[in-house]
């Protein structure tokens, strides 16, 4: 993957963050780049969830993230 592409990738994946749990600051989202599995540990704090309820959350949005590229490989093979 190139520098571009990860960039790229980088701020769809961000914005998404964002999106789905806005009480995040950019510096938190930032500290994410490189360590993905600190996401459920920072909702579980800011949003005052359990640490299984703050889990599920992570696990339920990277399930949303592993849906797309199903979909455009099936569009490609079309």
């Amino acid at each position: 993957m190139s520098t571009e592409n990860a960039q790229k990738d980088w701020t769809e994946l961000r914005g998404k963050i964002k999106s789905k749990w806005s009480k995040l600051s950019d510096p938190d989202i930032e500290s994410f780049k490189d360590q993905m599995n600190l996401i459920s540990e920072k909702i579980q704090k800011v949003y005052s969830f359990t640490k299984d309820k703050a889990e599920q959350e992570y696990d339920d949005f990277k399930k949303t993230l592993e849906v797309k590229p199903k979909a455009e490989e099936k569009a490609k093979s079309n």
